[in-house]
């Protein structure tokens, strides 16, 4: 089929329109992803274990920590609100962890134990309609 020569550009536009206005409604946690790397892969009993976070936007409102396979209040380790002054606020299942959260996502869990294995997730809150979100397991031997 051939397309009449003075209705190419036309065309062209019309579906450069149409690439545009589905990027836009395009869900927003489709268009990037978070990834945790475990630093150590394999940490060992009374080893440091840095959970680093790849892919956070450069402006986010909050950051949560979870242990396990729920995200609520129970399960969550800690808040990091990077425009407060003290931005980590420890949840109910931190007890006596020794963990610290970071401005860029990730947190370090200091002398970990093999009870601090499990399921660990990140929420990201980007805005209130958009959150980002990653989770690993973590053995420790």
């Amino acid at each position: 089929m051939d397309i009449p020569t003075g209705t190419q550009g036309h065309l062209s536009k019309g579906l450069l329109l149409s690439a545009s206005i589905l990027a836009l409604w395009m869900p927003q946690s489709s268009r990037a992803a978070l990834h945790i790397q475990k630093i150590p892969e394999q940490p060992q009993k009374n080893q440091d274990l840095l959970l680093s976070v790849q892919g956070v936007p450069d402006t986010f409102q909050d950051i949560n920590w979870y242990l396990g396979d729920e995200t609520s209040g129970g399960t969550r380790l800690f808040t990091y609100i990077p425009q407060l002054q003290r931005p980590q606020r420890d949840g109910s299942a931190m007890k006596q962890r020794d963990i610290v959260g970071f401005h860029n996502g990730s947190m370090l869990l200091r002398r970990a134990q093999p009870t601090d294995s499990g399921t660990y997730q990140v929420a990201i809150t980007i805005n209130p309609a958009w959150t980002m979100r990653a989770k690993t397991e973590v053995r420790v031997a």
